[in-house]
């Protein structure tokens, strides 16, 4: 049932080719905005035009291209929560009053519809996908063919190493939403990535240190 009321839509946003995402519940018409970057405006008037409202911001990360749009969102709507990884809440302390720290399998529910957020640090520490029915929103995570940056001072190619193992612990057929159009298609599966992703082909820590 919660299949037939979800409404998603990836939009792509800015010069650094990042998608946005807005999910929630046909049916009660609760939506949320994952990563709001760059084009506010233009998310509200997709969701609007859609005939959804927005109550909730769902982040997968803390780097400015993934949540540079919450100032404004905030002024523009009435947002009721932000969902931030504890790991990184600290860089959403102006918004504290709306902000919801979250763990590894914490759900959120938006009207029918129950999203459950996995801990997936290693690009960042408390980098998150966001996992559906038979879809998984990865951030930036896993992109199509690759995976997002292990190179900047908070990062952990260990850490990157496990959390992929966790996702391909997923279901053959869930679909992979990106944060980034940096592939070869705007989405894919996480049996595609398993057999095409260099990175999910690895099957050692030591070996993915070495990529």
């Amino acid at each position: 049932m919660e299949k037939d009321t979800l409404y998603l839509k990836q939009i792509e946003v800015g010069l650094m080719q990042n998608f946005n995402y807005l999910i929630g519940c046909a049916d009660t018409k609760d939506c949320a905005v994952v990563d709001p970057a760059f084009e506010v405006d233009r998310i509200i008037k997709i969701a609007e035009k859609d005939g959804m409202r927005i109550t909730k911001a769902l982040l997968t990360h803390t780097h400015f291209d993934h949540m540079d749009g919450i100032e404004e969102l905030t002024k523009q709507i009435a947002l009721e929560k932000i969902f931030v990884h504890k790991n990184e809440a600290q860089a959403l302390r102006k918004f504290k009053e709306k902000v919801i720290e979250i763990e590894d399998n914490a759900v959120i529910t938006i009207g029918k519809v129950s999203i459950k957020a996995l801990h997936t640090p290693g690009h960042l520490p408390g980098c998150v996908c966001f996992l559906g029915n038979n879809f998984v929103i990865t951030g930036d995570t896993l992109f199509v063919g690759a995976i997002g940056r292990c190179d900047f001072p908070e990062s952990d190619h260990k850490a990157m190493y496990h959390s992929l193992q966790k996702l391909k612990e997923l279901p053959d057929d869930t679909v992979v939403y990106p944060g980034h159009d940096y592939g070869s298609a705007m989405t894919s599966t996480i049996g595609q990535e398993k057999v095409n992703n260099p990175y999910m082909r690895v099957t050692s820590e030591e070996s993915f240190s070495k990529m």
